[in-house]
């Protein structure tokens, strides 16, 4: 895959040559290192909607198997193995394999960590290599949103594990991924966006033309094209577990204070969440931590957008044509989830019923309409310039040997198509809202959780008389039971965590890389 992108990026570069021999072979080698990338995609497109399927279906030791197998087979390939490390990672979670979650989600980690406080968010090679080619063949690091629920998750496993200090670390991971979005992604987002209407000046194209395409895209992604997330790229999700962690686990005056500062977070990005009142008055009088005897349920339900590919021919002329084609992400909403959960009250009240908590639509929208200008632009760039390429490189052809100037604007023609592609990758199993149902914890220990239509869903052991975090994710309606992790805040607390029944998989072998945390502050 590496080498394939090498290759286009040298093509791009001399333009297919200035002879109509080495023209001719350079191109064919553009088509045919066109052709490896665009297998690569398809595979990884096929492998991903694989996953989802099975995912949605509920069948969570399917989806791992998947997942870790072609996490496996791609850990070797820079571009893309983030995006099979994640699945791998998540779908592990789902299947109760907290151990392979780990050490999926702690490879991922190890990528995505760099882009922290130190390395650039893309290099100049990689410009060069995606005009000539597209947005493909990119190193994939993630979103903000997507490293920010990458750690929130590791969290959420060493919490079932019981290691407690290793869950404290991956909160704070989250956390300082979320105050790096603020810091650096804006400001990455308008230089991006500055050095591609700068190479459009540069071609002295009428400005109004990427605009006009802008427009084009975001009426395809119609109400998508201007919701708000939370401020400050923040995951309400992610601020609240953190906070109940802290209550919870803790008993250290500075956790607590730290827990009462993420609620009030929570309370900025969602107005009125009168949840996060209850908890704060809790901390105000200073309950003791262990013996709170509540129990917080994170309901993860349905899947976030993902991508389509949205084609246009834009308006600029190469040569003896009038348009060029280019292609471009578009996010797609999914809606098949269950809104919310209920839990049955003593003495015949009202039944408890769970709450929108974060609204992670909104979020991946959020980030993915700041970077579409910058996107938008450069795509056009890309497709104008692969154009004109073959245009020059079979003009020249042509001079010298009309066959050689036939096969080079035909190789040509056959690069562009093969090249015109959108970024399609994603975390495509990141839950698509998050609620809560906040209880208190049965004198029997055991929690019946149903569907808001009031069918039966699964039921879950808790600590009787103490604080208790389960998570509880259902991706969607069709799915005939959820996958729950319930956290080991107690170490002579043993969790269950209810599955379906499914035939016996044989689990794929792990690489042989360990993941250990590094040397972050606690």
């Amino acid at each position: 895959m590496v080498a394939a992108a090498e290759s286009v990026t040298i093509t791009g570069a001399v333009r297919f040559g200035s002879s109509p021999r080495t023209g001719w072979r350079v191109a064919l080698c553009a088509v045919v290192a066109l052709a490896m990338a665009a297998g690569c995609q398809r595979d990884l497109r096929e492998t991903m909607a694989s996953i989802d399927a099975s995912y949605s279906a509920g069948q969570y030791a399917q989806a791992s198997t998947i997942a870790s197998g072609a996490a496996e087979q791609n850990g070797n390939d820079e571009q893309d193995r983030l995006v099979y490390w994640i699945a791998a990672g998540h779908m592990a979670q789902a299947s109760g394999d907290t151990e392979r979650s780990r050490h999926w989600f702690g490879l991922a980690y190890e990528q995505i960590r760099p882009y922290l406080d130190s390395k650039a968010e893309a290099t100049v090679s990689e410009a060069i290599a995606t005009t000539a080619v597209n947005q493909t063949i990119r190193i994939y690091r993630g979103t903000p949103p997507e490293r920010i629920m990458l750690c929130g998750l590791q969290g959420v496993n060493c919490m079932a594990e019981g290691k407690l200090d290793e869950a404290r670390l991956e909160l704070n991971r989250a956390r300082d991924f979320q105050q790096d979005a603020v810091s650096r992604f804006e400001q990455e987002v308008a230089s991006e966006q500055s050095a591609a209407q700068e190479s459009w000046k540069s071609e002295g194209w009428d400005p109004s033309v990427a605009g006009s395409a802008l427009d084009q895209v975001r009426a395809h992604q119609g109400e998508l094209a201007n919701i708000k997330g939370y401020a400050s790229f923040g995951n309400p999700f992610v601020s609240y577990m953190r906070a109940v962690f802290l209550m919870a686990s803790s008993g250290d005056a500075s956790d607590r204070q730290n827990a009462r500062a993420d609620l009030k977070s929570v309370q900025e990005m969602v107005p009125g969440f009168a949840l996060a009142d209850e908890d704060i008055a809790l901390i105000d009088a200073d309950a003791p931590a262990g013996r709170m005897p509540v129990t917080w349920v994170f309901f993860l339900t349905g899947l976030a957008p993902n991508y389509d590919e949205f084609r246009l021919d834009i308006p600029i002329p190469v040569g003896q044509v009038n348009y060029v084609s280019a292609a471009f992400p578009v996010l797609k909403v999914r809606n098949d989830f269950v809104d919310a959960i209920e839990m049955p009250a003593a003495d015949g009240a009202a039944a408890h019923r769970s709450v929108p908590l974060a609204n992670l639509d909104a979020v991946v929208t959020e980030e993915f309409n700041a970077r579409l200008p910058a996107i938008v632009t450069q795509e056009i760039i890309s497709s104008a310039s692969k154009a004109a390429a073959t245009l020059a490189a079979s003009q020249a052809a042509y001079s010298q040997d009309y066959y050689a100037g036939l096969a080079v604007q035909i190789a040509g023609i056959a690069y562009q198509a093969a090249s015109t592609a959108a970024d399609l990758r994603c975390w495509s199993t990141m839950p698509k809202q998050v609620g809560l149902l906040r209880v208190p914890t049965p004198a029997d220990g055991m929690l019946a959780i149903r569907r808001a239509s009031g069918a039966e869903l699964c039921a879950v052991s808790v600590k009787p008389g103490a604080p208790n975090i389960v998570f509880l994710t259902l991706p969607s309606s069709m799915a005939p039971a959820p996958s729950v992790q319930v956290a080991r805040l107690h170490q002579d607390f043993e969790h269950v965590v209810h599955l379906p029944a499914a035939a016996p998989v044989q689990a794929p072998t792990m690489v042989s890389s360990t993941y250990a945390p590094t040397g972050d502050t606690p």
